[in-house]
C-alpha cells in the first residue's frame, strides 16, 4: 500500500508538475499586438538600429531597451498580418510569448488544448562574442516545470521559418523579415551580426532583468570620440 501510494504521489507530482504554468508565461500571455507598443518597438529598435547603421560618423550609439510588451506586440503583429493575408498560422504561434530573465531569455508557448494543453519553454542564455556579434545559447527546455531533452521547440522554429518564406515571397519589409531570421539564426546556434561589412554594429554589453532587454554597442570602423 505504501509503494502504490508513493507511485500514485510521484504520477500527481509529474502531472502537476507537467501542467504547471511558468510565471514568464503567465505574465506575458495576454500581451498582443497593441498599436502603442508596436509603435514602440519601430521606433525604439528598428529605427535605431537603423540610425546607427547609418551614421557614418559613428556617434550615434545603440542604447537599446526592450520591454517584453514590445517584443511581444511586435510579434503578434507579425502573426496578425500573416492570418489577415489569409496566410495559415498555427495555434502555437498564436500562442508564442517571449519574456526577459535575469538568466536569459525564454520563448514558450501553448501546445495542446483542454486537459491536453502544456507549456513549452525554451530558455536562452545571451552574450556578445570577441566580434560583438549576437550570440545565443540553448540553455534547457521545460514542459510545464519539468525539464526535457533539447529540440522541444523545433516545430515552432520550422513554422517562423516557413512563414518567413512565404512573407518573403510576397516583398514584405526586409527589415522586419532580416530581424526574424536573425531570430532563426540565433536559435540554430550561429551568432548573430548586426548589419553587414563596415556598415555593422559591434555589441558591447547586453543586460537582462526581468521584463527588459538591454543592449548597447557602436557602429563598426566609426571614428569615435
Amino acid at each position: 500500500m505504501v509503494a502504490a501510494g508513493g507511485v500514485v504521489a510521484v504520477a500527481i507530482l509529474a502531472l502537476v508538475s507537467f501542467k504547471g504554468t511558468p510565471e514568464v508565461y503567465r505574465r506575458t500571455a495576454e500581451m498582443g499586438p497593441d498599436p502603442a507598443a508596436v509603435a514602440r518597438f519601430n521606433e525604439h529598435v528598428i529605427n535605431q538600429v537603423a540610425n546607427v547603421l547609418l551614421d557614418k560618423s559613428g556617434r550615434t550609439p545603440l542604447d537599446l531597451v526592450v520591454t517584453e510588451e514590445m517584443a511581444n506586440a511586435r510579434i503578434a503583429r507579425f502573426l496578425a498580418d500573416q492570418a489577415a493575408s489569409g496566410k495559415p498560422v498555427s495555434p502555437v504561434l498564436r500562442r508564442l510569448r517571449v519574456g526577459f530573465e535575469p538568466t536569459g531569455l525564454v520563448i514558450a508557448t501553448e501546445v495542446g488544448s483542454g486537459m491536453t494543453s502544456v507549456i513549452v519553454s525554451q530558455h536562452l542564455r545571451l552574450s556578445a562574442d570577441p566580434e560583438g556579434r549576437f550570440c545565443v545559447e540553448p540553455a534547457g527546455t521545460d514542459v510545464g516545470w519539468m525539464p526535457v531533452p533539447k529540440g522541444a521547440l523545433d516545430y515552432v522554429r520550422r513554422a517562423v521559418a516557413a512563414a518567413l518564406a512565404r512573407r518573403e515571397a510576397r516583398g514584405a519589409d526586409k527589415t522586419t523579415l532580416q530581424l526574424w531570421r536573425s531570430i532563426l539564426d540565433g536559435l540554430d546556434g550561429k551568432p548573430i551580426p548586426l548589419g553587414k561589412g563596415k556598415r555593422r554594429i559591434v555589441l558591447e554589453s547586453i543586460e537582462l532583468e526581468r521584463g527588459v532587454l538591454r543592449m548597447k554597442g557602436y557602429r563598426s570602423k566609426a571614428k569615435r570620440k
